[in-house]
């Protein structure tokens, strides 16, 4: 099947045509990375998205022989589309845990932060039935995840990471359950031009997008619901391209608000998010 010239996979992703260039987030300039257009934000030209943020993050973890159990993303502020440094830390710890911390800087100023917690992987025998867990995911077919989810330039006004980086199909599921959102999302371009893209970079940009079940209580064109950072437990390395998620939403008349998700891919239920929000009316905001 081909989709807008690209050949697509039976799993409904994007396959690569061997020797063309593809665009990606960032684009590396000596000991900078530079923001596309793909990694703008939908809520104001000059920031990035937190999903291409996150993806960013996770793209620098680097710890061999182990699975990154827990990240947590903190956006210190707007992270501007502007040249960007990374800054990563060795790993440190003993022989079953490790931690490292991976800073993103704009001006030499940080602007994100990403604190990684990695376990030593095993080969273990694990009684029958351990693993198993309920999955809206399975035996559902797998849309076309391999063009932009449509209509995300509309919805946002300018071409960004909704609109030519990521796509986001819903799952109609009753497992789902009442007030929660399903959804099968998949990253479209490197995070990095001319890098492969870690699974777990796949997974962070897939998380930030556990905000549609907050999107499903507010209206995105009277209120805005930004994400303050985000943090994924994951048992073990993401087995597709595509990600999973069964997202709520919790907002409250005070500003705050929580979306939180369970994670999932072809191989099963893989982990969990959450996000911290800052909600303000549309027209309140300066």
């Amino acid at each position: 099947m081909t989709t807008g010239g690209r050949s697509a996979t039976a799993d409904g992703t994007a396959a690569r045509e061997p020797g063309k260039h593809e665009a990606a987030l960032f684009e590396r300039d000596g000991s900078r990375v530079v923001p596309t257009d793909r990694a703008r934000g939908p809520w104001r030209r000059d920031a990035l998205h937190g999903g291409a943020v996150a993806a960013l993050l996770a793209h620098a973890v680097d710890v061999p022989g182990r699975t990154p159990a827990r990240l947590t993303i903190d956006l210190l502020g707007p992270v501007p589309d502007a040249p960007l440094t990374l800054a990563v830390t060795a790993p440190e710890g003993g022989k079953r845990v490790v931690r490292q911390e991976i800073t993103l800087l704009a001006d030499g100023a940080p602007v994100a932060r990403a604190h990684c917690v990695a376990v030593r992987r095993s080969d273990l025998d694990l009684p029958e039935g351990a693993t198993d867990h309920p999955d809206p995911f399975a035996g559902a077919p797998v849309p076309d995840l391999s063009t932009p989810t449509p209509g995300a330039r509309e919805a946002v006004g300018w071409d960004c990471f909704d609109s030519s980086a990521i796509r986001v199909h819903g799952l109609a599921s009753p497992d789902v359950g009442q007030g929660a959102a399903g959804l099968w999302v998949n990253l479209l371009v490197p995070v990095i031009a001319g890098e492969p893209t870690p699974a777990i970079a796949r997974v962070a940009a897939a998380a930030d997008y556990a905000s549609t079940a907050t999107n499903m209580r507010l209206d995105r064109r009277r209120w805005s619901f930004m994400n303050t950072e985000l943090t994924l437990h994951l048992s073990r390395e993401p087995a597709a391209s595509w990600v999973g998620l069964v997202a709520a939403g919790v907002v409250q008349p005070v500003g705050a608000g929580l979306s939180v998700a369970t994670i999932y891919d072809s191989a099963g239920r893989l982990g969990q998010s959450a996000q911290a929000l800052v909600v303000e009316a549309r027209e309140s905001r300066p």
